[in-house]
């Protein structure tokens, strides 16, 4: 081995440590895994096939079809682009890593020098990520400011002292945990039809993360280089709406733990706070996120076709929101609104508020704040886990009026164990 190699190599070695350590790559295991891989083949003067990725990286069988499974150059492709804007953000660094297009190893090489780069086309998705998250951080900013001030200002001692005491806030009201008001927000991807500049953003309500932006793209190799994360989620318009009916009863509630309440969106929730704090959900029936499994294990309904549809698991009767249906918001339709109280895994309390669509969310959140609605509920729950179902109806976004459809109490316990397999042991779904 040359003293070249071996300076090389060191360096090689000591700029992968740069880009791992840096974050740049995100928080995809299975990304992070092919880095290393081709990092240590690299360093080992060793050029990977695509089988051996396919086994080694991602536990591909050795009938692995690369004619049929595309999962190895989506990767490629995506960790590419991470490199990319890794380099974009720290142009001063003296080493580049890059991947040569159309082969499986990392190569070390200096920067393009300036002149070099004004010709060069820019870094694919990197220059219009920065401006587009600029925009869409900064109103969620805002949005989250907005709200931190509400918690800050609004009195503590106004006149939901009353509401407290219902069966939906006594429970929160009466344990000193800390409490988190969580927002139920949406991943967005870009579409970048020449591969280069993304065009537009999009939602597709089967693609929730970078995680399933990958996966989609696996079964859909036609849409690799189209199809990119962007980095960015948004808020429902009824999330801040509801946000200024929920606080200040959030705030009478948590005067006893002494602490005030805080406020996150479900994409940036650990799994470990569900344990340790009270958490009140706020947002759409589709984004709860982590919090979905344990409710509707819980909960006397099933999500339908989708999550404008629920299904009482006893009777069959379905409950579907009208929004599907073109109005032009001339015609009144119908949402569904839906709260819940039920116990967490440590003795904890989780409430939902939640609708298929806004109107629906904005109108449960001033229910929940609403000391008469609170008692109708009360009376039909019996105490404990409960959950409420209210028909909500609209004109386009203007809510016109809802009716309690049903509340009944729900499964407490046990419904934060996995699911046992069927037939082992008694019924898999313990009773109360």
């Amino acid at each position: 081995m040359t003293g070249t190699d071996t300076d090389y190599r060191e360096r090689l070695a000591a700029e992968a440590k740069r880009v791992r350590d840096s974050g740049d790559l995100g928080r995809s295991e299975p990304l992070i895994r092919l880095f290393d891989f081709l990092v240590e083949r690299s360093l080992d003067g060793r050029i990977p096939r695509e089988i051996e990725i396919a086994q080694d990286v991602f536990d591909k069988t050795h009938d692995f079809d690369g004619m049929l499974d595309a999962s190895v150059r989506v990767y490629i492709h995506r960790l590419r682009r991470k490199l990319a804007e890794h380099y974009a953000r720290a142009p001063g660094d003296p080493d580049w890593i890059s991947i040569p297009l159309g082969e499986y190893r990392v190569v070390l090489a200096s920067p393009p020098a300036a002149d070099e780069a004004a010709e060069q086309p820019e870094p694919p998705v990197a220059p219009p990520k920065r401006s587009i998250n600029r925009v869409w951080l900064a109103l969620i900013a805002l949005a989250l400011v907005n709200a931190l001030a509400w918690i800050i200002y609004v009195d503590r001692s106004s006149g939901d002292d009353v509401a407290v005491r219902s069966n939906l806030w006594r429970p929160i009201a009466d344990n000193k945990r800390p409490t988190l008001v969580v927002l139920g927000d949406y991943y967005i991807f870009g579409d970048a039809a020449d591969g280069i500049v993304v065009s537009r953003l999009m939602r597709d309500f089967a693609i929730n993360s970078r995680e399933e932006l990958d996966r989609y793209l696996m079964l859909n190799p036609d849409k690799v280089g189209s199809y990119v994360d962007v980095n960015l989620h948004y808020l429902p318009v009824s999330v801040g709406r509801g946000l200024r009916s929920l606080l200040p009863i959030v705030n009478a509630a948590t005067n006893a733990s002494g602490e005030r309440p805080g406020v996150e969106t479900m994409s940036d929730m650990k799994p470990e706070i569900f344990k340790a704090a009270n958490v009140v959900y706020l947002g759409f029936l589709s984004g709860l996120g982590a919090l979905q499994d344990p409710l509707f294990r819980a909960s006397g309904f099933k999500v339908g076709d989708n999550f404008d549809e629920l299904i009482d698991k006893a009777t069959g009767r379905r409950f579907k929101s009208d929004w599907g249906v073109v109005a032009d918001g001339k015609v009144p339709q119908r949402d569904y609104g839906y709260i819940a109280s039920m116990l967490g895994p440590t003795g904890n309390r989780i409430l939902i508020i939640a609708g298929t669509r806004d109107p629906a969310v904005a109108q449960m959140a001033e229910i929940a704040a609403d000391q008469e609605q609170l008692k109708a509920i009360d009376a039909k729950s019996g105490g404990g886990a409960f959950e409420a179902l209210f028909e909500v109806r609209t004109l386009g976004n203007l809510n016109l009026g809802s009716s309690l459809v049903l509340a009944r109490p729900i499964r407490a316990e046990s419904i934060w164990q996995p699911e046992r397999p069927s037939g082992a042991g008694n019924s898999s779904h313990p009773a109360n």
